[in-house]
């Protein structure tokens, strides 16, 4: 399996899922949606301004050995405290 690491999350996954998502992440690019100040908005009319840009943010893979899975898997979901 491999454990991705997309920034809010690790995802865990085959290795044919993780070469699929990768190569859809090389192409991607980030949008963003900003909030403009009260101040600026007189001089730009708008509480929002939109963006699309390159994505130059890297993402982690790492391998998780079969006995790992396992064990996290019978582990299950954390309990919140």
């Amino acid at each position: 399996m491999i454990v991705v690491d997309i920034g809010w999350k690790k995802l865990v996954m085959t290795k044919e899922a993780a070469f699929q998502l990768a190569s859809a992440l090389e192409s991607a690019e980030i949008y963003e949606r900003k909030w403009v100040s009260e101040e600026d908005r007189a001089e730009k009319g708008v509480d929002h301004t939109f963006h699309v840009y390159a994505n130059d943010q890297p993402f982690g893979m790492e391998i998780m050995s079969d006995d790992l899975y396992r064990m996290a898997k019978l582990a299950g979901k954390p309990e919140k405290k």
